[in-house]
């Protein structure tokens, strides 16, 4: 066992010594002035490694350094001829313009030019990083910033995240199965006749009873919550667009309003739907964000709205205010880089949300407590011109959501997995939809705890949570032709064990 222990910690003593070397390289990368043209110059460093606005130096080389005692060449005598900074990157090259020009011409070497370079992290990390980088100070106030987080470091140059080099997770030395702390038991309520695409709980007329307002493809439908069944109570006609989600939230007063986000032509044409004369209708349309409420127990103080379109996709964040019919900016609202706002949830200071790049990330603040790959994916889908290959067609996430077991409140992760088989014939299908949930475990460490029992056959497209805390699991399932898509409604109980 000691001699495992000691392969652990070699091991991990030489990946991160590979994590700090290729910090270092990011900031000692090289190129060569490939051509010349008026007032610019050509290099041959494309995308992924230089960003527009990069400075680099121009160097140029002299005679040689020669050891007078046993002749060695030591290297050559540089001398910085100018100075060009990056304006296009493309896939190969780049265009950079000249700003200091000594005499640059073709086959000259550049080299990453920076001002000023600041760490924000651990002191232990500032060690590690400064002993490989050189020249860092702590803070923020410079042009590039290291940040460190649980996983790895984080480059920014100008308030952009530009790289990220992953720390090493520990080999495992004994394979062993870790204990799951809670179970699920589900019970079949009902079947949608097509594709269910969002769902949530609604208060809608300021009274003791829930509905379900369930989106579909070409309408909303509201369901009375019975304490046996569930029955239609109205339908909503749309607005035009791609519906993607739904949500309910008491932004004014004791009833629920409901926000509908729908996608039209390349960016969001949201909706927001009220209870008018005992009729849902919508009062409010071509609102150009997608619209969620992070955390109903404060519905105000966490709704938000997010810039998307097909050009940016998931772009800056604003904290909205509901004016009557209209829907109102109040300034930005904080979140961390990658933020999506179709699975987001909080629950205090926490904040959990599946990123732009398929990793589940939960914050406390701008502090990373976990992240996770492989997350994400629904069969919610909208047409978004120039986004994918396959028929354009961009993927929205299944919002994650909280729940209680007796007085403790717990956030819930839906994950669904992508079949193998439709994976390889290049088709979206999913073989289960998972549920997790987000514990801290003795030390104070966060991790997810997946839940035993019920698996849901293809993908879960929502968990919803009514105020009297039954928890409905609503799956989907696509078949060749649209008449065969359809979805199923479960009302679940999640219990430790």
């Amino acid at each position: 066992m000691k001699k495992a222990l000691l392969l652990v910690l070699l091991l991990l003593t030489l990946s991160y010594g590979e994590e700090l070397s290729k910090l270092k390289d990011f900031f000692s990368r090289q190129g060569y002035v490939v051509d010349r043209l008026d007032g610019r110059v050509i290099l041959d460093l494309g995308r992924g490694k230089v960003s527009v606005g990069e400075v680099f130096k121009v160097l140029k080389e002299g005679r040689e350094i020669v050891h007078p005692v046993t002749g060695e060449v030591l290297g050559r005598v540089e001398e910085e001829i100018g100075k060009v900074r990056v304006s296009e990157v493309k896939d190969k090259f780049s265009v950079a313009e000249i700003l200091e020009d000594k005499g640059i011409s073709k086959g000259n070497r550049v080299k990453l030019y920076y001002e000023s370079l600041c760490y924000v992290g651990s002191e232990e990390g500032y060690f590690k990083v400064s002993s490989m980088v050189g020249d860092v100070k702590k803070g923020e106030d410079c042009e590039y910033v290291i940040r460190e987080f649980e996983d790895g470091f984080g480059v920014e140059f100008r308030g952009k995240a530009v790289a990220f080099f992953e720390k090493p997770k520990p080999p495992v030395v004994q394979a062993s199965s870790r204990e799951e702390d809670f179970e699920l038991s589900a019970k079949f309520v009902l079947t949608f006749p097509s594709l269910p695409l969002s769902a949530d709980a609604c208060n809608l007329f300021g009274s003791d009873k829930d509905y379900l307002a369930v989106l579909f493809e070409g309408e909303l439908k509201i369901y009375e919550i019975l304490d046996k069944s569930i029955v239609d109570y109205a339908s909503v006609k749309l607005p035009s667009g791609y519906p993607v989600s739904v949500q309910c939230a008491p932004l004014e007063g004791d009833r629920d309003i409901i926000l509908l986000n729908l996608i039209s032509g390349e960016g969001m044409s949201s909706a927001i739907v009220k209870v008018v004369g005992g009729t849902p209708v919508v009062v409010k349309e071509n609102v150009p964000y997608f619209l969620a409420v992070l955390d109903k127990s404060r519905p105000v103080e966490t709704f938000i709205g997010q810039r998307f379109d097909s050009r940016n996709l998931w772009g800056e964040v604003k904290k909205l205010k509901l004016s009557g019919e209209e829907v109102v900016e109040e300034g930005d609202f904080a979140v961390p880089s990658g933020f999506r706002a179709d699975s987001a949830v909080m629950k205090g200071d926490i904040l959990v949300f599946t990123d732009i790049d398929g990793y589940l990330r939960v914050f406390e603040g701008d502090r990373l407590l976990l992240s996770e790959r492989d997350f994400g994916g629904s069969y919610t889908t909208a047409e978004l011109p120039g986004t994918y290959e396959d028929d354009n067609k961009y993927v929205f996430n299944p919002r994650h959501f909280t729940f209680k077991i007796g007085r403790k409140d717990y956030v819930g992760v839906v994950k669904n997995v992508t079949s193998p088989v439709y994976r390889f014939l290049d088709v979206t299908k999913f073989s289960e939809g998972e549920i997790y949930v987000l514990t801290k475990n003795r030390k104070g460490v966060m991790e997810l705890k997946k839940v035993r029992g019920k698996k849901f056959e293809e993908a879960i497209q929502v968990v919803v949570r009514t105020r009297d805390d039954r928890i409905f699991v609503i799956t989907g399932r696509t078949g060749t032709l649209p008449l065969q898509n359809r979805g199923d409604l479960f009302e679940i109980e999640i219990t430790p064990f």
